[in-house]
């Protein structure tokens, strides 16, 4: 339905212009109610705003107050990383979403990746047109975060090493094999081995260590020493079992007994 600005009503104006400076204007109805004293009427002003056009409800409970600069069709868009925080807490911008942050790709993810350790009904959102995706991981695989300011809002990203990680854990996310595959030659100058080999004794998935450890070898034959170090005690103590490269992909092709790694798709 498309909304059109209206006037408001003089209590109407105190509460946008209230709650416009607040959380960048973010706002949960308990705090809505605390200003208008009483749930019933809270929630019969907060559906006229809306029909108004000057607030949006993002869920159940969670609105986002609509700035002037919408204009009379109250076309807006917010900053999706601050949006990603109001829609789950924690929240880290993670996989395809973070690789594109980092620029270790060109492509551009149609859905902005959530990363959380908070269970919520809904995984997927929809929001000004822009799609989030929330994925639920447990508290160990919940680490190797960088803060970035937006609009005043500090925001997590998972750092470069942590991304790589995290996209070998769950391909899928990383958009498919071959980004994470661009996405691991393009990191290999840029992160710290030493801390990329640390967070991989933290992670609880010992895949990781086998896809990328291939990965590196395969696409980037102008390796650092320590990197070929870390790479060797990488390879030393995999996990037993057999992992695919690509786990979408087929069951079959060859297998990298160094790497105890099955190469079902050609990179």
């Amino acid at each position: 339905m498309s909304k059109y600005i209206t006037q408001l009503g003089p209590k109407e104006a105190q509460f946008i212009s209230l709650f416009a400076t607040k959380n960048n204007g973010f706002f949960m109805v308990e705090e809505a109610i605390q200003f208008w004293k009483s749930r019933k009427l809270t929630h019969d002003i907060l559906w006229r705003l809306e029909k108004k056009g000057w607030i949006e409800r993002i869920e159940r409970g969670k609105y986002l107050i609509i700035p002037l600069e919408a204009g009379p069709q109250r076309k807006w868009s917010a900053d999706s990383y601050i949006m990603a925080s109001f829609i789950v807490e924690p929240a880290a911008i993670a996989y395809w979403t973070a690789i594109r942050h980092w620029n270790l790709t060109e492509q551009i993810p149609r859905v902005v990746y959530i990363q959380t350790t908070k269970r919520k009904s809904r995984s997927s959102h929809k929001v000004f047109g822009v799609e989030y995706e929330i994925i639920t991981v447990s508290q160990r695989k919940f680490f190797g975060h960088t803060k970035e300011w937006r609009d005043g809002k500090a925001c997590l990203i998972t750092d470069r090493e942590k991304t790589l990680i995290d996209c070998a854990d769950y391909v899928k996310r990383s958009g498919s094999i071959m980004e994470l595959a661009k996405a691991v030659k393009e990191a290999a100058g840029q992160i710290s081995w030493g801390k990329l080999d640390e967070y991989t004794r933290r992670f609880p998935n010992g895949a990781v260590k086998k896809r990328l450890g291939y990965l590196f070898e395969k696409l980037v034959p102008q390796l650092p020493e320590e990197a070929k170090n870390i790479l060797e005690g990488w390879q030393r103590g995999l996990t037993k079992g057999i992992s695919a490269l690509n786990p979408a992909g087929p069951k079959s092709g060859k297998i990298s007994t160094r790497w105890k790694i099955l190469i079902n798709m050609e990179i």
